[in-house]
């Protein structure tokens, strides 16, 4: 499989990960899109979208399809700004992603 266009959904994509057997789905996260939840997937990106501050980790299928995205914007808890802390947040949902990050 491929890496991403370097642009998915109007955002600039920083880094990418294509998930393999070695990375887990914890059932910890609770993303829901078009009223339905968004379970595992195959890859996600870290990107960039020029109109916000916080950077976004976007799930997607093999084709680099998003099938949804997160963005941690709470106005009680500070953005998510680095590359590093949406790596942290991944590792929640995916354990054993943080090996498979690649650059763009």
């Amino acid at each position: 499989m491929k890496g991403p266009p370097r642009v998915l959904d109007g955002a600039q994509v920083l880094e990418y990960a294509i998930l393999d057997s070695s990375v887990r789905f914890t059932g910890k996260l609770h993303l829901f899109h078009g009223g339905k939840r968004v379970g595992p997937v195959p890859c996600l990106a870290i990107c960039r979208d020029p109109n916000l501050k916080e950077l976004l980790l976007l799930h997607c299928d093999e084709n680099w399809n998003v099938l949804g995205g997160e963005i941690w914007n709470a106005p009680d808890r500070p953005p998510v700004t680095t590359v590093e802390e949406v790596k942290v947040r991944a590792e929640n949902a995916y354990a054993g992603v943080t090996s498979k990050w690649v650059a763009r």
